[in-house]
């Protein structure tokens, strides 16, 4: 007697003209949005007139926000579909999937363990969501106190501390990956140490207000705190704004492509790259806050925030995540680094 086939779920990443229906919509939404955004706009005033009993007139503030989602969403749809269009493409997803093998899969002499999702796990994310929701609780409600968020304030030096501390873990793990067949990922690890110490000493403005020295006039004129940093640049500061917003993005994207993975089998290589989950929390809070003005008028947790009255106040909030997830990258890495230092010997 045969034994029946057992039926296979349904994949959406093989469902090519699935993917194709979604960039298309996405393509006619961006371009509908983009090319009859008056039109949009006279609909959004007319539910906006019906919602209302009297009369009433949009002010100029109100204007400019629907007018900024209009766009927001048009991109939006853009962005869909320049991701879904290549992956309804059968030969881009059969070369991209040969490249992410080759990365990802795990080889016969590979060295540490799979990654366990239980109770060390849990107790991880509860307590960085924890930790998340008592920082944005606290630094949005004592904003206006010095000591806690003005300059040199707590959670300035908490800032300096986890960047140098994050540093010199970065510094260890290039160290203790020498020696081992993963030898190249050091240089990766150098130069985040590089970049880590950078933000500690720019965060303190290169020790102007410890030794109160005075800032160079050419800096003074371009700097908008009047203090020896490059963040404090308009430029500058629109750059490191965006690299919070994607960087944040992409450590989500991340650490799902490695809880994923594992059951397959990750390499090495790449437990050493990809962040874990458990900076879930802190990196979901910094995207609201992120988005908060690059996307706000779209930006659905934030207006749920807004309502409710908790919604972010002050730009302290993801600096001081941003400290606490460069803390559990380098820390939990340089473990996995020593354990294959150890191998290697």
């Amino acid at each position: 007697m045969m034994v029946p086939p057992t039926p296979q779920l349904p994949n959406i990443f093989k469902e090519a003209d699935l993917w194709t229906a979604m960039g298309v919509l996405g393509l006619l939404i961006g371009l509908v949005l983009l090319v009859f955004d008056g039109l949009v706009f006279s609909l959004v005033e007319s539910l906006i007139d019906v919602a209302h009993t009297g009369p009433y007139v949009l002010s100029d503030k109100n204007s400019s926000e629907i007018n900024e989602g209009i766009r927001t969403w048009a991109w939006a749809g853009f962005v869909v579909a320049i991701v879904a269009f290549p992956l309804g493409n059968l030969r881009f997803r059969a070369w991209m999937t040969n490249i992410l093998y080759s990365a990802f899969s795990r080889q016969h002499d590979d060295s540490l363990r799979p990654d366990r999702y239980g109770k060390e796990f849990v107790a991880a994310f509860l307590g960085v969501l924890v930790f998340s929701v008592l920082v944005h609780w606290s630094l949005r409600t004592f904003l206006d106190n010095e000591w806690l968020e003005g300059e040199d304030g707590l959670s300035e030096w908490w800032s300096v501390a986890t960047y140098l501390v994050s540093a010199g873990l970065a510094i260890f793990v290039a160290v203790s990956l020498k020696t081992t067949k993963h030898s190249k990922l050091k240089y990766f690890y150098l130069v985040l140490a590089v970049v880590f110490f950078l933000g500690g000493m720019e965060e303190i403005s290169w020790g102007q207000r410890i030794f109160d020295w005075r800032t160079p006039g050419i800096m003074g004129e371009i700097n908008f705190q009047d203090e020896t940093t490059l963040h404090n640049i308009n430029f500058a500061n629109n750059v490191i704004f965006e690299v919070l917003f994607w960087g944040s993005a992409l450590g989500l994207v991340g650490g799902v492509c490695r809880m994923t993975a594992n059951r397959r089998g990750l390499s090495d290589s790449m437990r050493m790259f990809l962040p874990s989950l458990t900076m879930a929390p802190a990196l979901l809070l910094i995207l609201v806050w992120r988005t908060g003005e690059l996307w706000r008028t779209a930006n659905i947790p934030r207006l749920v925030m807004d309502h409710f009255n908790c919604g972010p106040r002050g730009s302290e909030v993801p600096e001081v995540l941003l400290g606490l997830c460069l803390i559990i990258y380098t820390f939990t890495n340089l473990q996995k680094a020593r354990c294959l230092n150890r191998i290697a010997s």
